[in-house]
């Protein structure tokens, strides 16, 4: 959360909004006052499945963060997905196959073998480096 003068702005997640089976996370900016308003200055909806699957990703690491945390002895034992590089792990159901296009790829992430890593990066029209551009074009190829 944060505030300034006359507002506060949070992180609210919303189980089945829009619809059911789908879940919107939004940075939601409020006024101050006894209606308090509220608008969604940004947000992002995805299915729940998704949402889990974060959620239970963030259980296991948000503790690890903390100043508190023992250092890690050893490297987990996952692999980095070549579209956006977060970990995927052996036992992970979104470790996936595409063969496709001018290269083989692998080890892809559930976002990045559904295309929609590279959906959310253009909408957010954000600068892409050009290795993780063409592993994600190729996957893009793929699912036409």
């Amino acid at each position: 959360m944060t505030e300034g003068p006359g507002y506060r702005t949070v992180l609210a997640f919303l189980p089945d909004h829009p619809e059911k089976g789908v879940g919107t996370l939004a940075r939601v900016r409020t006024s101050e006052g006894p209606d308090g308003d509220g608008v969604f200055e940004r947000s992002a909806e995805r299915p729940m499945g998704l949402w889990a699957e974060a959620g239970e990703n963030l259980r296991r690491i948000v503790p690890l963060l903390g100043p508190d945390a023992p250092p890690a002895d050893e490297p987990e034992d996952c692999q980095l997905c070549p579209g956006c590089y977060r970990p995927v792990y052996e036992s992970s159901t979104s470790h996936t196959l595409i063969g496709a296009g001018p290269m083989p790829v692998f080890g892809l992430c559930r976002l990045c073998a559904e295309g929609s890593t590279l959906r959310s990066l253009r909408q957010a029209d954000v600068p892409i480096d050009p290795q993780q551009r063409a592993v994600l074009e190729t996957v893009a190829a793929a699912l036409v």
